[in-house]
Formats: structure tokens, sequence, C-alpha cells
């Protein structure tokens, strides 16, 4: 895997009124039950600061992932053999159906970590905080998400990226973040380290946090090609159980400056 760097720095992390404003119109250009309640979980905004770090430059592929599984370290995802065609793009394609703790054994097995929370959003948005990581406004031709080829009911049948599932990593380079990181939008979840709380942002320390120190829920990041724009936002946070899996959901690892 190739890590880019992201150099030490602060910024804004989650969401303040104003973004949330943004964000119950994008869902509301795709949905009619969209409420401002769903984004308490990004609120307050508040200023982080971060040492330097380095992150994979895409989501781990099924590729990379194999040659855990040949190390005897790594288990085959469910479905891992179930693959859809074109077969050819198969190896460059995210690994999915990955447990947090299938992506944490991974990440320890190649030598390095999981993002925390904090350094996957800031390698995402950038000391500017922007919503997206190519910048404030959504563009459809950035990133894979849910379009005409998607089968959700809350798909944009008006723009088609091609996609009925996950792209090859690499795919929208476009819609790399500040630091190069490429598919920090769309394509599929990211697991990161953190447990969840819905509150952590009204205590949570502004120097390197590491999320709360227990929980049910593991965090997810970056929307998927299932999801509509205001998922894929860089600071919308979704929480799920570290022992499931799904068809939408991958990683991408991180390392300390050293």
């Amino acid at each position: 895997m190739v890590m880019v760097y992201v150099p030490a720095g602060k910024f804004e992390m989650g969401t303040d009124d104003e973004g949330v404003d943004y964000a119950l119109e994008l869902c509301l250009e795709s949905r009619d039950d969209c409420e401002r309640k769903w984004f308490a979980h990004e609120q307050p905004a508040h200023t982080v600061a971060l040492d330097g770090f380095w992150i994979d430059r895409t989501e781990v592929t099924n590729e990379q992932y194999q040659r855990c599984v040949e190390a005897g370290v790594c288990e085959e995802p469910p479905g891992w053999t179930d693959r859809e065609l074109p077969e050819s793009t198969w190896p460059a394609r995210p690994v999915v159906n990955v447990s947090w703790f299938d992506a944490e054994t991974y990440c320890k097995w190649a030598g390095v970590q999981m993002p925390t929370e904090a350094q996957w959003e800031y390698a995402a948005r950038g000391p500017e905080s922007f919503v997206f990581p190519w910048g404030d406004e959504f563009d459809r031709t950035r990133l894979n998400y849910c379009n005409a080829a998607c089968e959700s009911q809350y798909a944009s049948r008006e723009f088609s990226d091609g996609y009925g599932g996950t792209a090859p990593v690499g795919s929208f380079p476009t819609g790399n973040s500040w630091c190069g990181a490429w598919d920090m939008a769309g394509n599929v979840w990211e697991w990161v380290a953190d447990w969840y709380a819905g509150d952590y942002y009204a205590h949570a320390p502004s120097q390197n946090p590491t999320g709360p120190s227990s929980g049910e829920y593991r965090v997810l990041r970056g929307g998927s090609m299932s999801d509509i724009p205001y998922a894929v936002r860089s600071a919308h946070r979704y929480s799920y159980l570290p022992d499931d899996t799904d068809r939408a959901v991958g990683f991408r690892c991180a390392s300390d400056s050293k």
C-alpha cells in the first residue's frame, strides 16, 4: 500500500449550524423524511490539533487483503468468492464485508494501525475543513455514490457514474483530498479506530483525540456507493456494531509520523 503524509495541523471537526442546514438541504433533495436531529452527533464543531501521520492512499483492496489471508492471519470475508463481474477489476476493488476486528487484524499484520476518527476526518477535510474532500459543494462527478445504477429508492436517477457496486480504488482522481488520499467520499464506508458516542464532541480533547474509552458501537466514515450526498460529507458519522459486516463497508490503515 502507498501511504500519503498528513502534516500536523488544526481543523474544525464536526458540523456547525450552517453545516447542518446544508446537510438537510442535500438530504431533502433525495428524500422527504430528513430531520435535524440526525446530525446532532456531528456537533458541536470544535477545533482539533493533530500530530503528523500517514494514511493509506486508498481503501484496502481485495488483492492486498488476499495477501493477509494467504499468510494465514486474516479470514476470508463472507461472500468473498462470489465476485462481481467483470472479474478483471476484482483485485483493485476495496475489500468489503469485513468487520471492525477484521480491519484491525489486517492493519496490525501490515505493521500499522487503524486511523482515529479525527485523523480520518482531517485527512479528508484538511486545515480548511472542507465539507467534501474536494471542497464545499457536492460534485457528482468526483465519487462513486448512489445514482442511476443504485438500487435505493433515494438514488439520483438523472446521473450515472457507471458503477452499480464498488469501483476500483482511484477511479475518481478529481475527488482526491488535500493530502492526496483517494475515495474518502463514497465507494465504501470505512472503519476507524474509535468507539462511538453520540455526545463525544461535547467533551472531546482538543489534541489528538482517540474517542471514548469504551462503547457498544464503532465508527464508520465516508459513505458508500449506496449512499446519497448528505451521507458522503466528510464530517458525517455512522455507528455500527464491530462484529457486523456489510457489502458497503471496508477500511484503510494509518501510521504515526515516525
